[in-house]
């Protein structure tokens, strides 16, 4: 599979079928860009009328070619696509790049004809990109490729890119030269009917040729395989991606609050972040950053140093630092003496330095080497406002020499002055990153940090516990039902009870009576709360009174919930009154799983009680979890520090509340039976003894 990848990346031979002799066509301008780049093979055009496109002998069709093909990239009509892979079958070519639209993206019709090609691929053990996707580039020098039909000059780097928008890929390869960015290859994949981004995502993941990976997605072609390839690449290499369309539209409905809660766009978030996967917002963000990666080495800490002939852009910079983490140190007294040396005694010499406007080429060189000497400092931006007398380039390749003899990572800001980025690479291409925003500069440094830390973190431990599973095992077995239901609250509270999860005393009472009795047990004050499979939330119907202190009030209660859900016409839904005795104090969360089409079970914990979708403080992971996820859900919450303790309070005891994630992430591994669990809310208090679940609900998808 791999080497089939290898044929379409690497290929020594091309055949594009569909080529045309007419210029300004999509298929002329392919084999324009693929002659002008100067690819290193050989070029066999396809087309059953010409004679001679760009020099090139004209093949009629693929069986007239006498030597064997690497790749053939299609440009036909889609009507004749399918005739076009037999094509390639019969030459033995089992590498397609389909360039062709007319496919699912256009609707029913289209989508029948992708299944149609995917059928026959799948019989012909070929590996396709696309359909309705715009090609790919290798800049390798032994490669040489650009076999797209966009207008381009690519630059020469170590970042690999996958496009699954061919318009943005296309807007992208326009801005490279102009944004200083170094392409090794790029991918189109279209509409990913066989290669998609966890394809290339696993070709790439020890292909010494890219340094950096970035992606725009629009979709996941399967999550799960997403978050198992890039969890082992980014330890690696980082990776870098723009998730698309992020609204819940066309989402399934979920009954559960953790459902309602597990948006794409959260499931989205979870899924790269757990993965190591930096996500970014904007195409200016995401290249900003791989050219940092690309160039420059990672941080070794989070001590910033600046350097500036303008405070206003070194203000917004150390702003901007702050806000991902990093420090502006104070700088070594022997820096401060060498710089008072040469520069002008009106300059600031405390970090950032400011060398003012007039500051030379000598200077800026003489200042770079010494900050970068600093033992302070771990990282420099230098940033170069445009002086109205002086010749910025120079000034630029002055500070590029001077940050060649520290392995620091430096980053150069070029502030109004877009035409002398190409410039600069023109005459020095071992500069360093430049960046027209100092801002985008603090930024790249902040993420490059974060990610040397991830990579640097404790991988944590899959945590076992001795729980009973044949009890719940019991419970599934003896249902009488199947498909989707809710399970009582007795076995949901059995459930819990066999995985140690902490769920409230209660019982069931099926008549007043019973209820009378139940919270005489209990001891009053106690909670009353409607049972029923369908009365899910609770609170929503009127369906929980809470310090109920005596018989006379409890009896008052129950009438007062039964005429509530008769004017709701809800009455012949109540099963009974769960009894709970009354809890207070702590602090309400909530912990949940979810079970997402393409992700699979997610775990949720966060704020709870009945506000929990509004104020939507809550996080997910992918289960399982280890140890160190588990902490990493807990302090990933806004409401983290409440937990901690504010005010006075004492902290809740958070080693007990990862260990009831854990516990919780089990139960789920063992029975993904679970599609949605709800605990909520789940009490926690400073001693574990006194942490409570007083709510809890599971869904079960049973055959």
């Amino acid at each position: 599979m791999l080497k089939q990848i290898d044929r379409i990346l690497y290929p020594k031979s091309i055949a594009v079928v569909g080529a045309s002799s007419k210029q300004g066509t999509l298929s002329w301008e392919l084999i324009n860009n693929l002659v002008k780049f100067g690819y290193q093979g050989r070029i066999y055009p396809i087309n059953p009328k010409a004679e001679v496109i760009h020099c090139f002998k004209v093949y009629k069709s693929l069986k007239e070619i006498k030597e064997p093909v690497d790749l053939a990239i299609i440009m036909v009509g889609k009507n004749l696509a399918l005739q076009a892979i037999d094509d390639c079958h019969s030459k033995k070519i089992d590498a397609v790049v389909l360039i062709t639209a007319g496919f699912k993206e256009t609707g029913e019709e289209g989508a029948n004809l992708e299944e149609q090609l995917l059928e026959k691929i799948k019989k012909y053990k070929i590996r396709l990109v696309g359909p309705n996707c715009m090609g790919l580039i290798n800049m390798i020098p032994e490669v040489s490729m650009n076999a797209t039909f966009v207008k381009s000059d690519p630059v020469r780097g170590g970042i690999g890119f996958i496009s699954q928008s061919g318009a943005l890929g296309a807007a992208v390869l326009a801005l490279l030269a102009k944004r200083d960015i170094g392409f090794s290859q790029f991918i189109s994949i279209g509409n990913k009917a066989d290669i998609t981004e966890n394809s290339i995502l696993e070709y790439w993941k020890d292909n010494e040729d890219v340094k950096v990976i970035t992606l725009y997605l629009e979709s996941f072609a399967d999550p799960k395989e997403f978050l198992k390839i890039a969890r082992e690449i980014t330890p690696k290499k980082p990776v870098i991606a723009i998730k698309a369309a992020k609204t819940a539209s066309g989402q399934k409905a979920a009954s559960s609050h953790t459902g309602a809660l597990a948006s794409a766009d959260s499931v989205a978030s979870t899924i790269l972040e757990q993965a190591g996967v930096i996500r970014v917002d904007s195409v200016e963000d995401m290249f900003d950053l791989a050219k940092a990666f690309d160039r420059a080495n990672l941080p070794k800490g989070n001590r910033l140093g600046i350097l500036t002939n303008a405070g206003g852009p070194a203000i917004l910079t150390a702003d901007e630092a702050d806000k991902y983490g990093l420090v502006l140190p104070q700088l070594e007294p022997k820096t401060i003496e060498a710089l008072k040396k040469f520069a002008p005694e009106e300059a600031s010499f405390n970090n950032p330095v400011d060398l003012l406007p007039p500051a030379t080429p000598e200077m800026y060189k003489e200042a770079t080497e010494i900050m970068l000497k600093d033992k302070n400092v771990d990282s420099l931006i230098i940033i170069l406002g445009p002086p109205l007398m002086l010749d910025t380039l120079e000034i630029a390749k002055a500070i590029s020499a001077g940050t060649k003899s520290s392995a620091k990572t430096s980053l150069l800001v070029l502030m109004s002055q877009d035409e002398n980025i190409p410039k600069l690479s023109k005459v020095d291409p071992t500069h360093p990153p430049v960046y027209n925003s100092s801002e985008s500069a603090a930024r790249c440094i902040g993420l490059m940090y974060k990610y040397k830390t991830y990579i640097e973190k404790i991988k944590g431990n899959y945590v076992d516990f001795k729980v009973n599973k044949s009890k719940v095992k019991k419970i599934l077995n003896n249902q009488t039902k199947t498909g989707e239901f809710y399970l009582n609250f007795d076995e949901v509270c059995k459930i819990l009870e066999a995985y140690g999860l902490p769920i409230i005393k209660s019982g069931l009472a099926r008549n007043a009576q019973e209820s009378v009795d139940l919270a005489e047990d209990i001891g009053f004050p106690v909670v009353i709360k409607v049972a029923g499979k369908n009365l899910v939330h609770k609170s929503d119907v009127g369906g929980v009174v809470l310090n109920i202190e005596d018989v006379d009030d409890l009896i008052q209660a129950e009438s007062r919930v039964i005429s509530n859900l008769k004017d709701k016409g809800l009455d012949g839904e109540l099963e009974g009154f769960i009894i709970q005795p009354y809890v207070k104090g702590g602090i309400e969360t909530i912990f949940g799983i979810t079970k997402d089409p393409g992700a699979g079970h997610l775990i949720m914990f966060g704020l709870g009680g009945v506000l929990v979708e509004v104020f939507k403080d809550v996080k997910f992971k992918s289960i399982p979890i280890t140890d160190i996820e588990a902490s990493e859900l807990v302090k990933s919450i806004k409401s983290y520090k409440i937990l901690e303790g504010v005010r006075g309070a004492k902290p809740v005891d958070i080693k007990f509340i990862e260990e009831n994630l854990l516990r919780l992430s089990k139960l789920v591994m063992d029975f993904p039976e679970f599609e949605e669990i709800d605990l909520n809310p789940f009490i926690l208090k400073p001693d574990r003894k006194s942490c409570i679940i007083l709510d809890a609900r599971i869904k079960v998808v049973l055959k």
